[in-house]
């Protein structure tokens, strides 16, 4: 099983080669470097020890190409990828081109009428829409153009589907307590392109969207408390337009991922993916099974430390007959110690997982790295081989 990392371009701002080579001297076989991502805001535990990290949603690498369809496009933010894979590939590792697709906020807020739509009217200027032409268009053009950047070797596909309202990159606040249904419930797009394909599916559009708006309203005036997640949302929309409008859903994410695997010609795809129907927060959320015909790759993460619904949605994946990565927080509050973390890769690999990859270079304790060496070399989920001495690495330069 191979140990992997995610990993941001700006953790290889400073001394590149040094980052790659720690990571390699910790065991780790490969990096899944991100190519484009949303905004964010991290605080640096490994390459520069307490530095702030303020970045804005876009690309990390630089090409010849330009825009894609009627003007979407990503900004180009720097070129720490191309860095970060030189050096990455100078250690000896491989590098997957990790993609967050629709999670942009400068193409949504520069093109509003491309974005996601809520019934109540409202774009999300944080998510693309996937039923839109103009945005597979746009995400082809992603895939594409990092496919074929030197020394990729793989593709992760991040936030190729529909998003909801929680998963901005924004200071978000909200006063009500939303049950999960109520996010998902916010994340059903009335876009033209959404209302075209309900339309084709039979639904009754102006009702969906007040039954929706009907639902979330009476949340907001008088909270209500969680139920069981498709329970609430049966109850919100009746037993056959739910049924219908998830079916249509995941159509669209599947529609979107094949383009995108289209795409990437030769290049090995991966596309991260749950077994919930209702997550709408970067996950594609689609039939398994036809994604992984599409795909024949899934990754499946829970970056909460949820270790339940990490084995849920690796029995799910597995079952595809696909290929599996399984992905795990490697940040305190998410794995407790040492053991946990060989629980958890002794976990993907009974389940037949071909990765394990963790989350994430420089945002985990820096010591943690030495946990990584002994996992691929597990013999089962309780008893993890005594870690080999690893070279001491300078910290870097400040």
């Amino acid at each position: 099983m191979n140990i992997e990392v995610f990993a941001h371009p700006l953790s290889f701002r400073q001394r590149p080669q040094a980052q790659a080579d720690r990571l390699a001297a910790h065991g780790v076989d490969a990096v899944r470097l991100a190519f484009s991502y949303h905004g964010g805001r991290w605080l640096l535990t490994t390459s520069a020890p307490c530095d702030v990290a303020d970045f804005r949603a876009g690309q990390w690498f630089r090409d010849e190409a330009a825009h894609g369809a009627d003007g979407l496009a990503l900004p180009v933010l720097g070129d720490e990828a191309t860095t970060a894979t030189s050096a990455l590939l100078g250690a000896g590792l491989d590098v997957t081109a990790w993609l967050v697709g629709l999670h942009q906020s400068a193409p949504a807020t520069a093109h509003p009428d491309s974005a996601l739509r809520n019934a109540f009217g409202h774009p999300y200027l944080h998510a693309l829409c996937p039923a839109r032409p103009e945005v597979r268009a746009y995400a082809v053009d992603l895939v594409a153009r990092a496919a074929s950047r030197p020394g990729v070797t793989g593709l992760e596909l991040e936030a190729f589907g529909y998003l909801g309202w929680q998963h901005q990159s924004a200071h978000d606040k909200v006063g009500a307590a939303l049950r999960p249904v109520d996010r998902w419930l916010l994340s059903l797009c009335f876009c033209s392109a959404c209302t075209d394909r309900f339309t084709d599916a039979g639904i009754d559009v102006p009702d969906l969207a007040e039954r929706v708006r009907t639902a979330l309203s009476a949340q907001l005036v008088e909270p209500r408390e969680a139920g069981e997640l498709a329970a609430d949302a049966v109850d919100a929309l009746g037993p056959d337009l739910h049924d219908t409008v998830l079916a249509v859903r995941s159509q669209v994410t599947c529609d979107l991922v094949s383009d995108a695997v289209a795409a990437a010609g030769d290049l090995p795809v991966s596309v991260r993916t749950t077994a919930d129907p209702y997550a709408c927060d970067g996950k594609s959320a689609a039939d398994l099974t036809a994604l992984a015909a599409v795909t024949g790759a899934l990754t499946v993460t829970d970056l909460s430390g949820d270790d339940n619904a990490l084995r849920r949605d690796l029995a799910a994946a597995t079952r595809t007959g696909a290929q599996v990565t399984a992905g795990w927080n490697l940040a305190a509050g998410r794995t407790h110690d040492r053991q946990h973390l060989a629980d958890m890769a002794g976990t993907a690999r009974a389940a037949g997982a071909g990765a394990f990859a963790v989350y994430a270079y420089d945002l985990a304790p820096a010591p943690r790295l030495a946990w990584l060496r002994s996992l691929g070399r597990l013999p089962d989920a309780r008893t993890p081989a005594v870690p080999a001495p690893v070279p001491p690495i300078p910290e870097p330069a400040k």
